[in-house]
């Protein structure tokens, strides 16, 4: 969960009726400039992704894991983002970009679990050979209830290349520190190496991948400090023109080193696996529906963090640019 400050004009749809007007202008100007006008529209483009999106979201148990908050609450939200990424290539194999994500949600009956989430980041790659050398700078900030929750900033380095005409290959070091600004005790620094690979089937439309994930966190107090190994699995198919299948599974343990970390059994312990399916049903050039299903059941021997949800979201998301 993560935010930087946004501005806001009516919640959640505000931005997005806002950016939505765009994708009436930007056609009408295209229409009404010559063709010099229609090639710099042409080259924006290729250069710029924005996207805006509206939907329902539905959590049987809301849950602020930054702050091990579990409330076996049930609420439905209404939920909007903005998606803005830039590229541009320089050199014969140089390439630099930029992007801001921002997500909010409305919940109907506990608005103490709004969220106003920001996210932003930068990068520079480069190409040796058959390796993309990636350095990438992001931070992000959060808002729960209208209230800052967290801040957070990484800096990571990323090789990859394909390792065959079928398989493709990445890794990353990476270092990230998180302020919590509810539970200052809680703030953290985060030493990460991580390892993806991908299994081409029929190119991009249908895959197999995998990833495995050490992260060591320190934070201001011993009793939050813990190793995690992660695991994960991803299967994604074009079912046709109509439709794209995401089906993923993720397994991480958390061994906490503080004797203290739990009330009475020693060491805390958590197991914590997550099943999701996604369906991406396409509406035109410009238009696609997601179905959305996640379901977690994360096991710990610190009993109130012991528990199992499940989340159901559809969205519509418009692509402007």
């Amino acid at each position: 969960m993560v935010t930087i400050p946004g501005v806001k004009l009516g919640g959640v749809l505000a931005p997005l009726s806002l950016l939505s007007a765009l994708c009436i202008v930007v056609p009408v100007a295209q229409a009404e400039e010559g063709k010099d006008d229609s090639a710099f529209w042409r080259g924006v483009g290729d250069a710029v992704d924005l996207s805006v999106s509206a939907g329902a979201r539905y959590e049987d148990n809301l849950v602020v894991e930054e702050l091990d908050s579990v409330s076996r609450q049930s609420d439905v939200a209404r939920v909007g983002s903005v998606d803005l990424d830039v590229a541009h290539s320089y050199g014969k194999d140089g390439r630099v970009g930029a992007g801001y994500f921002l997500e909010q949600r409305r919940f109907e009956e506990y608005p103490g679990y709004d969220l106003d989430l920001h996210y932003g980041y930068g990068d520079v790659s480069h190409k040796v050979g058959p390796v993309r050398w990636t350095t990438r700078l992001d931070g992000s900030v959060a808002h729960l209830g209208g209230v800052r929750l967290l801040e957070n900033r990484k800096l990571g380095l990323q090789l990859s290349g394909l390792a065959s005409r079928s398989f493709y290959l990445r890794g990353e070091l990476a270092f990230r520190q998180t302020d919590l600004l509810r539970a200052p005790e809680r703030s953290s620094d985060d030493t990460r190496a991580q390892l993806a690979g991908y299994y081409f089937l029929d190119g991009t439309a249908h895959y197999l991948s995998a990833n495995y994930r050490f992260n060591a966190k320190r934070a201001e107090q011993f009793r939050f400090d813990y190793d995690a190994h992660r695991f994960g699995l991803l299967y994604n198919r074009r079912l046709s023109s109509w439709a794209t299948l995401k089906l993923d599974w993720r397994y991480e343990e958390r061994q906490y080193l503080s004797d203290a970390s739990t009330p009475a059994s020693g060491s805390r312990l958590d197991e914590r696996q997550r099943w999701r399916g996604r369906l991406e049903v396409p509406i035109g050039k410009r238009l696609e529906l997601e179905l959305r299903y996640e379901h977690r059941d994360y096991a710990s021997n610190l009993a109130s963090v012991d528990y199992t949800d499940n989340r159901l979201e559809a969205r519509f998301t418009l692509e402007l640019l």
